[in-house]
């Protein structure tokens, strides 16, 4: 059995009086792709800010390669190897692809790794090697979320969260979106994807979760979750 890279166990948030999780357990084994469904409002972003460090449980453990990483500072946790790219891509506009790319290895000091890092975004985003001084708020929306993936990779992340990747973009976009992200798995980054499109999430993974107002009600191989009569009905638009 692949030893599992991120555990969460009986996790529960909180934004003021309202419980956002109630209990989720998960396991995101090395080097695969775990898929997190769900309608709006499910709790499945709020998964990834708990393990990213931006928002703190209230109760449960989240485990990193065994470590617990609950409470410490998004930075550090940017340091051990756990990196997010965030819903509505954030790129910063009034900089150029490079300078944005730059900020995404913050956290290290190896010049000549950063460097060849920066030619394996651009090997995954030859759109973006076309036009490394283009500011990034003048790029599409395909453009921007390929730079956001690819500034995460800057950091030369252990496990990478996705949070809608495919959110406001077109098919074909989204088609190239989830090649790419196929192909970083391939190349041994492990990824928990948070994605509205249940369909394309489940095809692209392993393994899934299904979450409901905070609560885990399925989970299992992702081919049989996506087979499942339920998701079937509530989330692919398809009756029995």
């Amino acid at each position: 059995m692949t030893e599992s890279l991120l555990q969460i166990k009986d996790l529960s948030v909180f934004y003021d009086a309202v419980q956002a999780l109630r209990g989720v357990s998960l396991q995101v084994p090395q080097g695969t792709v775990v898929s997190l469904i769900g309608a709006n409002g499910a709790g499945k972003s709020t998964v990834l800010r708990a393990i990213s460090g931006l928002k703190k449980p209230t109760a449960g453990q989240i485990l990193f390669k065994g470590r617990s990483i609950a409470g410490i500072k998004p930075e550090e946790i940017v340091r051990l190897g756990v990196v997010q790219c965030p819903e509505g891509r954030g790129v910063f506009p009034n900089l150029t692809i490079e300078e944005n790319l730059d900020l995404g290895a913050f956290v290290r000091q190896d010049k000549v790794g950063i460097r060849q890092d920066l030619e394996k975004v651009y090997q995954l985003f030859p759109r973006l090697k076309e036009r490394t001084q283009q500011l990034a708020g003048t790029l599409s929306g395909g453009e921007q979320q390929m730079l956001a993936i690819g500034r995460a990779l800057m950091a030369r992340p252990q496990l990478l969260l996705l949070d809608e990747p495919s959110l406001g973009l077109a098919p074909q976009v989204i088609e190239l979106i989830f090649e790419t992200i196929a192909q970083i798995n391939r190349q041994g980054t492990t990824i928990l994807l948070v994605e509205q499109n249940a369909q394309l999430a489940l095809e692209a993974s392993h393994t899934a979760y299904v979450l409901e107002t905070g609560n885990t009600i399925l989970e299992g191989e992702a081919s049989k979750v996506l087979n499942d009569p339920k998701v079937k009905e509530a989330y692919l638009g398809e009756t029995a």
